[in-house]
This record gives structure tokens, C-alpha cells and sequence, in this order.
């Protein structure tokens, strides 16, 4: 598997010592992209970016790090964005672009081998198909795709940007098999695609489409502690 790294910082010495950490630590195949600002950054390097490590602070810039996050979300949903920074106080901001981790300038060394790995295993996931059967059709669904999949009866229905599709399956199944991938049981009838999921609290949960569901009181404490452990909190 080729990963492409954008990297981002407005330091350029510390982007060439970051890039030569990750590369004898990464290993599979890597392509770097790295820039000292988002003006730098063209569409196309954005709508290939598998994971993204960014500054959050630009000097004498009006936009940070976080707008450059947000920008890349709009190419691509499933990269992964990992914060380095000197400023954690920005972590809050992190959940509307889905950020992975935070990782200050002086734990680098320490953190970034703990966390690359899960990176990359979140990517693998996100690549992954759901494979189902419907009239006899055999249909692989991307992972990353499915905003969540809806309990209806005899039925489960899985929800996509532009496409639902439905077949006979008990979501308690598909539990068992998605949560390891970042799937999360927030209701009786619902199993939520944590990539997509923007809010979740015990009066509803809200995905990064504005679909808004309910969430089950019985085990909300639990499911919760299960989607802090997957943001990294």
C-alpha cells in the first residue's frame, strides 16, 4: 500500500526533521507532500492525502490549521488528520474535522510511533468493503461510505451519501462484525460510521450531513466511553 503524507507546518526545518522521523518509522511505502502555508497546497494534493499531519499556529496568517483540516474534509472524508503542535488548548476544535490525534512538538518522538501505526490501520479500515447480498447480487459497499445502517423489521437499511440499499440481515450481526471497524450501536436501531459521526450525547446524536438520531439511554454511558476511545480522548 502507497500512503501519501501531506505535511504542513510553518517551520520549514521542522518540516524536514518530521518528515525523516516518519520515514524511519513508518513502514510501507510513503509519498511526501509537505508546505509551509494552505496556499501552497493544490486541489489535487488534497483529494489524494491519506494522512495528513498539521501545524495548527501560522504566523502572520489568518487562517490555522484548522482550516486547512477543514479543507481537506471537503476532498476527503476518510483521510486521517493528526494535529503536532504546541498549542492543545485548539483540541476541542478537532471534532468538526474528525481530528485522530493531537500530538504536541515535544512528545514527537514519543508519541508518533504509537500513533502512525493506528493511523494506518484506520486507513486500511476505512478502505474495506461491506459485502452483501441483495436478489441474489453481490454488492460491496465502501466502509467509509456508509453514514449508518437503520434496523427496519426483517430488514437492515445502510445509508450512504447518495445511495441507500437494503437487505435482510439483524443489525446485531452487523454489530459484531463493523465495531471493530468504527461502528458504534447508539440505539437499538442504529449502528452510526464513527467517521461520520459529528455530535453524540445523551439527547441525540447529529452526523457531519445534518442526520439526526436518537440514542438509546440504556447503554449510552458505555457507548460513549467506546467513541472517546476511538477519537483518541
Amino acid at each position: 500500500m502507497m500512503v501519501r503524507i501531506l505535511l504542513c507546518d510553518d517551520d520549514p526545518r521542522f518540516l524536514q526533521n518530521l518528515q525523516n522521523v516518519i520515514v524511519g518509522m513508518i513502514g510501507v511505502p510513503a509519498q511526501f507532500h509537505t508546505f509551509t502555508g494552505l496556499e501552497q497546497i493544490s486541489d489535487a494534493i488534497l483529494s489524494r492525502c491519506d494522512i495528513a499531519l498539521l501545524d495548527i499556529d501560522f504566523a502572520g496568517k489568518r487562517y490555522n490549521g484548522i482550516d486547512i483540516a477543514r479543507k481537506l474534509r471537503s476532498f476527503r472524508e476518510d483521510a486521517v488528520i493528526i494535529f503536532i503542535t504546541n498549542y492543545i488548548e485548539y483540541a476541542p476544535e478537532g471534532y468538526e474535522v474528525n481530528a485522530f490525534r493531537y500530538v504536541l512538538k515535544s512528545d514527537i518522538r514519543e508519541k508518533l510511533p504509537l500513533y502512525l501505526p493506528d493511523a494506518l490501520a484506520r486507513l486500511c479500515s476505512e478502505r474495506e468493503m461491506l459485502r452483501i447480498q441483495i436478489s441474489g447480487e453481490r454488492i460491496d459497499i465502501p466502509l467509509n461510505q456508509i453514514l449508518y445502517i437503520e434496523s427496519n423489521q426483517h430488514t437492515v437499511i445502510a445509508h450512504t451519501s447518495h445511495k441507500e440499499y437494503t437487505w435482510y440481515s439483524a443489525l446485531t450481526a452487523l454489530e459484531q462484525e463493523l465495531e471493530p471497524k468504527g461502528f458504534l450501536r447508539i440505539h437499538k436501531s442504529y449502528l452510526v460510521n464513527m467517521l461520520h459521526l459529528k455530535k453524540y450525547h445523551s439527547q441525540g446524536a447529529v452526523l457531519n450531513d445534518g442526520t439526526a438520531l436518537r440514542v438509546g439511554e440504556k447503554n449510552y454511558a458505555q457507548q460513549k466511553k467506546k467513541y472517546l476511545f476511538w477519537k483518541g480522548m
